[in-house]
């Protein structure tokens, strides 16, 4: 069971293994009036076990911080990206820059 406060029209995406199992949390959340939104993730290492709870708290605890997403992100969370963002787009109704690997 998930115990973390999750914010009004937050968007959460999981990135899973080839078991299906979450290795990994993508998170959206609005930051503005106009309809901006921020990105936070959190990925574990092959070696741990994803907690859903930890995960979402990283990611929303990054989210918060609106720290621009930077190259040193792990690569399975910056394969979801563009998927993720066009998402966010339509449901936030905002049009963003386009993300660049």
């Amino acid at each position: 069971m998930i115990t973390t406060y999750i914010p009004k029209h937050t968007l959460i995406s999981y990135n899973r293994n080839k078991h299906g199992d979450p290795t990994g949390v993508l998170v959206a959340m609005p930051w503005d009036d106009n309809g901006g939104f921020t990105i936070g993730y959190s990925q574990c290492r092959k070696t741990d076990k994803f907690n859903k709870d930890m995960g979402l708290r990283i990611a929303i605890g990054r989210a918060e911080l609106f720290n621009p997403l930077s190259n040193n992100i792990p690569h399975n969370i910056r394969k979801m990206l563009p998927t993720f963002i066009k998402r966010c787009e339509r449901y936030y109704k905002v049009k963003v820059l386009p993300y660049s690997n």
